[in-house]
């Protein structure tokens, strides 16, 4: 759930370029692949995101490492290294994920939970969610050490709030009150 700024604007047009050329899903998949590279080898990444190596060799790298990627994927990788983004591609990723979400009808919700969810959790808390809001969604989980227990979900711009944390804080607002 990327809103506004470079990233999104990143996002977006390589987005529509995708839409353009009809090839969403092969983008998609070419830009998972890049992102995983650079999150699971730290060498690569430091390479890539470093700035002892000069960017016309960061580009020969790119050439032969993905070479099977396509044209348009390339340039891209290419320009966020000429404009020095090259430490935005997660987020700008991401944002591509949020607009093919969004054009195939996906809601995104965001699950901050005080320890990870279990899977059956994770499952009966999507299905509830689906059947509720009446569509699919895609669960992103975080893990927030403020909270004590309980859950708080960010639909779309609205929080629902089901923190114990929460309650306890509604509950020290009422007797302070009284």
């Amino acid at each position: 759930m990327i809103r506004g700024g470079m990233p999104q604007r990143y996002a977006k047009a390589l987005y529509d370029l995708a839409v353009e050329k009809q090839q969403v899903q092969e983008f998609g998949d070419q830009l998972h692949r890049f992102v995983a590279e650079l999150e699971e080898d730290a060498e690569f990444n430091g390479l890539f995101c470093g700035k002892l190596v000069p960017v016309s060799a960061k580009k020969q790298i790119i050439e032969q490492v993905f070479g099977d990627f396509a044209d348009d994927v390339k340039n891209f990788i290419f320009v966020t290294l000429d404009k020095d983004r090259e430490n935005s591609i997660p987020q700008i990723v991401a944002g591509y994920d949020d607009l093919c979400d969004e054009a195939a009808g996906i809601r995104q919700v965001l699950v901050y939970t005080a320890v990870p969810l279990e899977e059956a959790e994770s499952v009966r808390l999507q299905q509830s969610l689906e059947q509720k809001l009446g569509g699919h969604v895609r669960l992103k989980t975080a893990i927030d050490k403020e909270m004590i227990g309980g859950l708080r979900l960010q639909i779309d711009d609205v929080v629902y709030d089901a923190s114990l944390l929460h309650q306890l804080n509604a509950l020290k607002q009422t007797l302070s009150v009284e």
